[in-house]
């Protein structure tokens, strides 16, 4: 799988300048910036994962190279700062995310041709949680969130996975197609529902596993389904 990971170079340095006052700047500049992002990544057939606010990755199987330079000739114009990218295969999300952070870190040829591979995304929610917040407050539900996040990203860091949180309760994750059927069968945690797609890119993937999602909703019977492209 081919993971395009991204540095906003010399961010602390940016966040000095603004004076003590800064921390409402900071969390206003980073959201314009990903709407930026979001909207530069959707038109290329991807989602970013922001993870921290200064580092943040992609995947971009099946979008070619030249495709991916103007992506990031459209991010570039938008940051606050200089950027560093760099795109990597692995056999899993996780590997290639692993060999592109450490590029990152390096001299090393920041950009080369790998073959595309399938794209499985895999669209988390909590049973009842929204409802939950008519008997508990918004900080415990938001705790529950944060441990479910935590359970999730190892669960799936078992299987090579990587996983975003989207807001509510709601966790976007990828893995390699060949996981998912070892995923699913081994899926049994009574507090999650699990919408998979199965696509040619990133955007395509995820549109497809919230349609399983909202299939597993309106049926109210199973807690996973599949959709392939």
């Amino acid at each position: 799988m081919k993971v395009l990971a991204i540095r906003l170079l010399d961010y602390r340095g940016w966040t000095e300048k603004l004076g003590s006052d800064r921390e409402w700047i900071i969390q206003r500049t980073q959201n314009e910036f990903m709407t930026k992002i979001h909207k530069i990544a959707a038109r290329h057939n991807t989602f970013p994962l922001q993870l921290r606010h200064d580092n943040f990755m992609m995947l971009v199987d099946g979008i070619p190279t030249y495709e991916v330079m103007s992506l990031l000739k459209s991010v570039r114009e938008c940051s606050p700062v200089e950027i560093k990218a760099c795109l990597r295969y692995g056999e899993t999300p996780l590997e290639a995310q692993l060999k592109a952070s450490e590029c990152l870190n390096d001299d090393a040829e920041p950009f080369k041709e790998y073959r595309d591979e399938p794209v499985a995304a895999l669209h988390f929610d909590i049973n009842n949680n929204t409802k939950a917040l008519k008997y508990t407050s918004i900080y415990d539900s938001f705790l529950e969130i944060t441990e479910t996040y935590l359970h999730i990203a190892k669960a799936l860091y078992e299987y090579g996975g990587i996983v975003q949180y989207l807001g509510g309760d709601n966790y976007l994750g990828f893995i390699s197609t060949n996981d998912v059927q070892k995923l699913v069968d081994t899926f049994n945690d009574n507090r999650l529902k699990l919408g998979v797609g199965i696509a040619k890119n990133a955007r395509s993937a995820i549109k497809l596993a919230t349609a399983s999602l909202e299939e597993i909703r309106a049926k109210r019977e199973d807690r996973w389904h599949i959709n392939r492209e």
